[in-house]
C-alpha cells in the first residue's frame, strides 16, 4: 500500500469488488487495521498481508501487548478483545501473512489451510477449531495462542514459540515442530501421531493419558533443553525425559520408554560437577561406558572386548609368559578374564601377573554377569 492509512471493513470489501471480487493477489503489506476490524467469514483466500498490523491501533498508553496483557492478567478491564480483529471462519486459504502483527486476533473456525505467517505475530492469538493444514508457521510467536481443537496436519512450525500455547485435543498429524518452544504448552488430548519434535523444547509441557505420541519423530532423542549449545539445563532435561519416559511405559512402548531412561540419566549425569566432589560423576560416567546405563549390551561386549586385549598387551609387555608370545598372552588373558581354568598346558606366568589374571578373573565374571542381565531386560521387554 502506498498510501498510510487505517482500513476498514468497507475498505476490504471495496478493494476485493474492484478486483472481480476476489481477493487473490490484493497486496496489503504492512497496512494497518481499524481496532476490532470485523472480517468474519470473508474469502480472502490469497490475500497478501505481508507485515500487516491486524491487531489494531493500541489503547492510549500501551506500547507494548505482551506487558499489557501481563499487567491486566490477559483478559483485564481493558481487554485487549476490544481492540482485536474479527476473522472467524475467514477463508485465508494460501493467504500471504509473513511478519503480520495477529496478536489477540479471532481466527475461531478460520481456513488458513497452506497459508504463509512465517515470523507472524499470533500472541494470545484465538485459532480454536482453525484449519492450519500444510501453513507455515516456522519462527512464528503463538505464545499463550489458543489452538484447542485446531486441525494442524503437516503444518510448519519449526522454531515457532508455543509457550503456554493451548493445544488440547489438537491435531497434529505429521506436524513439523522440530526446535520449536512447547514450554508450558497444554498438550493434554493432542494427537501428535507422526510429528516431528527433534530438538523441541518441552519444559513443563502438560501430557495426559489420552495424549497421542505414537510414531512421533524424535530424532536422536535429545531435547532442545539438553542440546542447546549456549544455555543447555541438564536438570530441566532430566525432567522433561523422565516425564516423557514414564508416558511411553505407561503406555506399554518400553523400547522408546528405555531412549528416554537413557537420556535421562545422560542429563543427570552432565549435571554433575567435577567439583568439589568427583566422585559421583565418576561413577555415572563408568556406568555409561560400561552398559550404556543397562540400555546398551554391545557396550558391554566392547568394554569387555577392550579389557581383554589391553590386559594381553600389558601381559605380553611384561614378558613373563612362557613362552611369550602374543597369541599366549591373548589366551592368558581370555581364560583369566572367563575363569575356565588354565590347564596344564596353560602359559605360565611368574611373579605378580598371577595376581593381575585373578583381578581379570574377577572383572570378567562381573562383566559377563552385566551383559547377560543388559541383555535379558533388552529382550524382555
Amino acid at each position: 500500500m502506498t498510501e498510510e492509512k487505517i482500513l476498514t471493513r468497507r475498505d476490504v470489501l471495496k478493494l476485493i469488488k474492484e478486483r472481480n471480487n476476489t481477493a487473490k493477489g490484493l497486496d496489503l503489506s504492512g497496512a494497518v487495521f481499524e481496532a476490532a476490524i470485523d472480517l468474519r467469514k470473508l474469502n480472502l483466500s490469497g490475500i497478501i498481508l505481508k507485515g500487516a498490523n491486524l491487531s489494531g491501533p493500541y489503547p492510549p498508553g500501551v506500547v507494548d501487548w505482551k506487558a499489557f496483557a501481563s499487567r491486566q492478567g490477559v483478559w483485564g478491564t481493558n481487554s485487549p478483545d476490544l481492540y482485536s480483529a474479527r476473522l472467524e471462519e475467514a477463508n485465508l486459504f494460501e493467504a500471504h501473512l509473513e511478519g503480520a502483527d495477529l496478536a489477540f486476533v479471532h481466527l475461531e473456525g478460520a481456513l488458513l489451510a497452506s497459508a504463509n505467517l512465517k515470523g507472524a505475530c499470533l500472541d494470545f492469538a484465538h485459532l480454536e477449531g482453525a484449519d492450519l493444514s500444510d501453513a507455515h508457521f516456522e519462527e512464528a510467536e503463538l505464545w499463550c495462542a489458543n489452538l484447542q481443537e485446531a486441525r494442524l496436519y503437516e503444518t510448519h512450525l519449526e522454531k515457532a514459540n508455543l509457550s503456554e500455547a493451548n493445544l488440547k485435543e489438537a491435531k497434529l498429524f505429521y506436524t513439523h515442530l522440530e526446535g520449536a518452544r512447547l514450554s508450558d504448552a497444554h498438550l493434554e488430548g493432542a494427537d501428535l501421531s507422526d510429528a516431528h519434535l527433534e530438538g523441541a523444547y518441552l519444559h513443563g509441557a502438560r501430557f495426559s493419558l489420552d495424549t497421542r505420541l505414537e510414531d512421533v519423530d524424535w530424532g536422536n532423542y535429545i531435547l532442545a533443553e539438553e542440546k542447546d549449545s549456549e544455555h543447555p539445563n541438564f536438570d530441566m532435561a532430566e525432567k522433561v525425559y523422565r516425564r516423557l519416559k514414564q508416558w511411553y511405559t505407561n503406555a506399554g512402548m518400553y523400547d522408546i520408554a528405555g531412549k528416554f531412561f537413557f537420556r535421562e540419566r545422560t542429563a543427570r549425569r552432565k549435571a554433575l560437577k567435577w567439583r568439589p566432589n568427583p566422585l559421583p560423576r565418576i561413577r555415572q560416567t563408568l556406568y555409561w561406558l560400561l552398559c550404556g546405563y543397562g540400555e546398551r549390551p554391545w557396550q558391554v561386549f566392547a568394554s569387555a572386548t577392550v579389557v581383554l586385549f589391553c590386559l594381553a598387551r600389558v601381559y605380553f609387555a611384561i614378558g613373563t609368559l612362557t613362552p611369550n608370545t602374543f597369541l599366549n598372552s591373548l589366551y592368558y588373558s581370555a581364560v583369566s578374564f572367563t575363569a575356565l581354568g588354565y590347564g596344564s598346558w596353560a602359559p605360565q606366568p611368574t611373579g605378580w601377573v598371577k595376581g593381575l589374571g585373578a583381578v581379570e578373573a574377577f572383572v570378567g565374571v562381573f562383566m559377563m554377569a552385566l551383559f547377560l542381565v543388559t541383555f535379558i531386560r533388552k529382550m524382555t521387554r
